[in-house]
């Protein structure tokens, strides 16, 4: 449960307002977010003080500030707008002019035009308007919705607006029904305000009213913006780390679920290594019976001699000679192992992830170092992965085509890696190296959609990645990749050395 931000809050907001403000000047405007503007404002009353305009609409509220916000490097739109014409004003009144969440700030500019700043705290129609005049529209924070208002409009009213009778919460309404008749509306009239913070039977704090409590625990605060403030730093340090909470989960089941695929993976390597003595035979056999096939034939029937004089029908590559049928066989009885070896070790370390993983244990960015050297293969030619040469500075940097609609950049040297890194690779390009070996980087372009990358163009991009390593024989090995955003090369580091967080690692083979 949570105490609204009704009528009653709001009128009681004004009148702090209007004792520390009418008479000032706005300082300074800023807008930290896309839902918040703060106005620095300086009065005679009151001396320095910030105000907070929020139409968040879950957090719509108005009261002073004490905490420091950030502010971005180039100031938004609405926020430009509103320095033109409040930086440097007067401020001449903080009206209500309904008994409902509408508070309007009035100043008069340094041009001695007459401009309102319309603060609309109604849930999902909150809106901060720029007024001048009497209702020309000057600039609108959030745009959308049931009104759409421009620059140079009439201002309209926000939808569902109480005129005839206060909006009342049903706290409001609870409150009121313990007080004698008509005695809230009369302690607002009067400015008889005594704000509280509101407790639930825990102790938590849930929200602010404007006077003393009687259905609910309330404790007495020097003002309602030290109330408000005070009570929303803290709930939204709340929700900022349930959202934290929830995106560390959901990160580690999606980190989960790709170990169990990584494991499912490697059991099939290791499953395929039982084939490897028969690969050898296939090879065996071929050597013994050169004589009797024929290059440009997909397949050959011989003698197998492992088997009792038995016939066996063995695949062949039509572009291949005899003899290289063979070694091709060989090569893939030798990977097969290879692999089953590598599948092994990387097996233990895989189901020790998983046990940290399942065991809910708070996920870890780590940060592999690597030392980046030049590829040392070139790229294969032909089909939708063909290579195009092209210059880039004159630095050696492959460009493949894979399945002619995305882009892999690969360094054939460490500075070309560091000029493909700093130079060419946008913050959302993913980035491949080979984990732990001096090797090329990948660059893959995804047009800032990461998460739109078919898992088999990440499987050719590892590929052809590791083929430019010093594990380019290796049957299988572990590739690394992550968005650029999250690698970066160390002051005073050799060309192609870098860090890197957050990387996925994807075993592959060496592309051919």
């Amino acid at each position: 449960m949570t105490i609204p931000f009704d009528f009653f809050v709001l009128a009681a907001v004004a009148a702090e307002l209007r004792a520390a403000l009418v008479g000032g000047r706005v300082q300074k405007v800023q807008q930290p977010s896309e839902s918040e503007i703060i106005l620095s404002t300086f009065s005679k009353a009151a001396g320095g003080r910030r105000l907070l305009l929020s139409v968040d609409p879950q957090a719509a509220r108005v009261h002073f500030t004490q905490i420091k916000r950030d502010n971005p490097t180039q100031p938004p739109g609405f926020c430009q707008i509103a320095r033109k014409y409040l930086e440097g004003a007067w401020i001449e009144a903080v009206e209500l002019p309904y008994p409902d969440r509408v508070l309007h700030l009035v100043c008069q500019s340094v041009d001695g035009e007459r401009v309102t700043l319309i603060c609309e705290l109604m849930g999902r129609n909150s809106n901060l308007v720029l007024v001048s005049g009497t209702s020309t529209v000057r600039g609108v924070l959030r745009h959308g919705g049931e009104r759409e208002m421009h620059h140079g409009a009439a201002y309209k009213s926000p939808p569902g607006i109480s005129t005839d009778t206060p909006f009342i919460s049903k706290f409001a309404e609870t409150e009121a029904a313990l007080m004698a008749e008509g005695e809230l509306l009369q302690r607002t009239v009067l400015g008889q305000f005594a704000p509280h913070s509101i407790q639930d039977a825990d102790g938590h704090t849930i929200g602010v009213w404007a006077f003393e409590t009687k259905s609910v625990t309330g404790f007495p605060r020097e003002s309602i913006s030290v109330a408000l403030d005070t009570f929303w730093a803290t709930r939204l340090s709340e929700k900022a780390e349930d959202s934290a909470e929830a995106a560390a989960q959901k990160a580690r089941l999606q980190a989960l679920a790709r170990v169990e695929k990584q494991l499912a993976d490697l059991e099939r390597t290791i499953a395929e290594a039982a084939n490897a003595d028969k690969h050898e035979e296939c090879g065996n056999l071929l050597l013994a019976h050169l004589s009797q096939i024929t290059k440009g034939t997909e397949s050959t029937e011989v003698v197998d001699f492992y088997s009792d004089g038995q016939t066996r029908t063995i695949a062949l590559d039509p572009k291949k000679s005899p003899h290289e049928n063979a070694e091709a066989w060989f090569d893939r009885a030798r990977k097969a192992r290879d692999a089953a070896e590598y599948a092994t070790r990387r097996k233990v370390e895989l189901e020790a992830e998983r046990q940290v993983l399942q065991q809910n244990a708070p996920l870890r960015s780590e940060e592999r170092a690597i030392a980046g050297g030049g590829g040392g293969a070139k790229a294969a030619g032909g089909g939708k992965n063909a290579a195009s040469s092209k210059k880039f500075d004159g630095h050696k940097i492959r460009t493949l085509t894979l399945e002619g609609e995305w882009t892999l950049y690969i360094g054939e040297n460490a500075t070309s890696n560091d000029y493909l890194l700093t130079r060419v690779a946008a913050p959302k390009d993913l980035w491949f190296h080979i984990r732990g070996v001096a090797g090329a980087h990948g660059v893959l372009r995804t047009n800032a959609h990461p998460e739109r990358v078919p898992e088999n163009i990440l499987r050719k991009a590892a590929g052809l990645v590791a083929a430019r390593s010093g594990e380019k024989h290796a049957g299988l090995v572990p590739v690394d990749y992550t968005e650029r955003r999250y690698v970066r090369k160390p002051r005073g580091a050799k060309p192609g050395q870098a860090v890197y967080t957050i990387a996925k690692t994807m075993d592959v083979e060496p592309a051919p």
